[in-house]
């Protein structure tokens, strides 16, 4: 028994040891000029693409369920029909709109290549200015509002990111439940 815990502490230390000095799991460097940033005037959202924070499911037309997130108590995610998030090079993405206990909380747009990152945050940072950086070595940028948090980042070892925004009104509901 106790060559069997000695053989599993040195395989766990050797998977932390190994996993500390690959270059698959990348260390993120504090940003320190990083300060807090909102929107530019005028641009903090009400929603999304037309559907206003916190709006019933039930009252929208041509959404289609794709999959659920467990977190909360599980966020459905929808599609609307003929809805993209169209990049200035012209290529569309998917939105993803998710609904908590039925009401709008959160647009998700996935990107996969660099190409699209770059297209998405020209585009992202043009309406709602430039996003606080807040690591030195990660393409991640943040924006906090009075009502609304986003963000968007792209990792380059996975060739897989993220553009979000999301009402802070519901992620508080959300918090206390």
């Amino acid at each position: 028994m106790q060559k069997l815990i000695i053989l599993l502490c040195a395989f766990s230390l050797a998977a932390v040891l190994g996993c500390a000095t690959s270059s698959d799991c990348p260390t993120y460097v504090t940003n320190p000029n990083c300060k807090l940033v909102s929107f530019k005037a005028g641009s903090e959202p009400e929603g999304y693409n037309g559907i206003k924070w916190e709006t019933k499911l039930s009252t929208l037309t041509g959404m289609k369920h794709v999959r659920t997130d467990p977190t909360h108590g599980g966020i459905e995610l929808y599609v609307r029909q003929g809805d993209t998030f169209k990049l200035g090079n012209g290529k569309h993405l998917m939105v993803e709109y998710g609904f908590w206990r039925e009401k709008f909380y959160v647009a998700l747009v996935t990107i996969k290549t660099r190409e699209e990152m770059n297209a998405l945050k020209d585009a992202v940072f043009k309406n709602f200015g430039e996003g606080a950086k807040p690591f030195v070595n990660r393409d991640e940028y943040l924006w906090v509002g009075k009502n609304v948090a986003m963000a968007l980042h792209y990792d380059e070892n996975l060739k897989f990111g993220t553009y979000y925004i999301r009402s802070e009104l519901m992620a508080k509901k959300m918090a206390q439940k």
